[in-house]
């Protein structure tokens, strides 16, 4: 945020979505290790397709305010680990082991709340610390290579959502986090076809190039600016811009579109 602050005068903003992913080569072959569960009680289940929010780090709870996702899908592993957004490869053998060599991610430095570089970073080792996973109920918990507890996520929410309603659809923004959309700025929203959409927020235009699958949906965007707001008014669209970069999920309601970002942002909507 306080980086879109800083490039608010400039003439094009230009963002875009790279899952880093890092290959590593596994060195050696896993011993076979007694579980601390009892193997009977363990099904295996499949992590691809998952998605989930961080609860506990290192038997901590999050500093107030931060939100950490995780996000498994078609070998690779990404999601925002509270200012950062990170990617990478995974790799599963069941019944229950999980290897995740290594993470990319962004190099954004956020300065508030108090903690949060700290915990970003903690959350990243402590992911490529991963050896043993175990899903009980609505929980994800992964454990290091000698049993310690690493991580305890909880299940996000998923929606039976078919993509094909969302073409020849246009929505208005009414508020981000509740947040409601200042008075005087417009921001649009339109899906083209089944892999493009575009909008504007204020005096910039976008468009973006997305995949959907059920109520997944990923995109890039491009922003050009096309004329001048108040700076209040600004910020406002450029918090907007740099939000829906980071969407992962959507759901239609009854009399609207919400759409879900990876840093725990709930973009609202209703039909224009």
């Amino acid at each position: 945020m306080r980086s879109l602050r800083k490039n608010a005068g400039e003439k094009v903003c230009l963002f875009s979505l790279t899952i880093i992913a890092i290959l590593f080569i596994l060195l050696g072959i896993l011993s076979v290790i007694a579980c601390r569960y009892n193997e009977d009680d363990i099904a295996p289940i499949k992590l691809d397709g998952t998605q989930w929010k961080l609860i506990s780090l290192n038997g901590s709870e999050l500093i107030e305010g931060t939100h950490i996702s995780l996000y498994f899908r078609n070998g690779i592993v990404w999601g925002s680990a509270g200012c950062n957004i990170y990617g990478g490869e995974y790799l599963t053998e069941d019944p229950d082991i999980l290897n995740i060599p290594g993470v990319g991610k962004t190099e954004m430095d956020c300065l508030s709340p108090e903690g949060i570089m700290e915990q970003d970073d903690t959350y990243t080792r402590s992911l490529t610390n991963a050896a043993f996973y175990y899903v009980t109920g609505e929980h994800l918990e992964i454990y290091s290579a000698d049993k310690q507890k690493l991580l305890i996520f909880e299940r996000k929410p998923e929606y039976p959502m078919n993509p094909a309603d969302l073409v020849g659809t246009s929505w208005q923004l009414i508020s981000i986090n509740g947040d409601q959309v200042t008075e005087g700025l417009s921001i649009m929203l339109t899906f083209d076809s089944d892999s493009e959409a575009s909008g504007c927020a204020g005096c910039f235009d976008y468009e973006l190039s997305y995949e959907a699958s059920g109520d997944d949906i990923r995109w890039g965007i491009r922003s050009e600016r096309n004329g001048e707001l108040p700076q209040d008014l600004e910020f406002q669209a450029l918090r907007y811009t740099d939000s829906i970069l980071w969407a992962s999920n959507y759901r239609l309601t009854t009399d609207g579109l919400e759409i879900y970002t990876a840093k725990g942002d709930i973009l609202v909507y209703k039909s224009s």
